[in-house]
């Protein structure tokens, strides 16, 4: 079985990116996993974003995930020290989080987010200053998520009731160096 060649890379979101991000958030297999966006109608979900783009400081960094050419999730950063709160709930110093989805149904499935969290880990989160360790909180039913983050290297650490939402967390880790 020939294996399919991707070249994933990453771009910060700007506005041009808003009717995918919404279209994307819209998707049943995206919605269900982000419980922030449920209750927003399309043009609040499409001016949270359009904010999002246009935030010159930001304690999170957001990219598109763009496979081949093709612009087909959101992935993201931030220093876990830069939000007390979760920090604190985390409990791993030096640390920082990520998130991500695929939005473009197509891309689901094939391997595409392993391989975009173990990069995009080594490539940026590692590459910030003190950060030693990468941390992701699925929602522990949100098995597919799971797979994948431990096809990327991450591990389970623990789960937890976040206050963030009022929801359980599958925490997991991957360190610095780690293959």
């Amino acid at each position: 079985m020939k294996s399919e060649k991707f070249e994933i890379t990453f771009r910060p979101i700007g506005t041009e990116d808003v009717p995918n991000l919404v279209r994307w958030q819209r998707d049943a297999e995206t919605a269900r996993w982000y419980w922030d966006v449920v209750d927003l109608s399309d043009g609040e979900l499409k001016r949270k974003w359009t904010e999002i783009a246009k935030k010159t400081e930001s304690k999170t960094d957001r990219f598109i995930i763009v496979v081949n050419g093709h612009d087909i999730g959101e992935i993201q950063v931030a220093n876990l020290r830069d939000y007390p709160e979760a920090a604190a709930e985390v409990g791993i110093p030096n640390a920082a989080s990520a998130d991500l989805f695929i939005g473009e149904p197509a891309w689901r499935d094939r391997g595409i987010g392993s391989r975009a969290l173990r990069q995009f880990a080594d490539k940026i989160v590692f590459s910030r200053p003190g950060i030693e360790t990468c941390t992701i909180d699925p929602e522990p039913e949100n098995t597919r998520a799971i797979r994948s983050y431990e096809k990327a290297g991450f591990t389970y650490v623990r789960t937890y009731h976040s206050a963030e939402g009022d929801v359980d967390a599958y925490l997991m880790r991957r360190d610095r160096g780690q293959d």
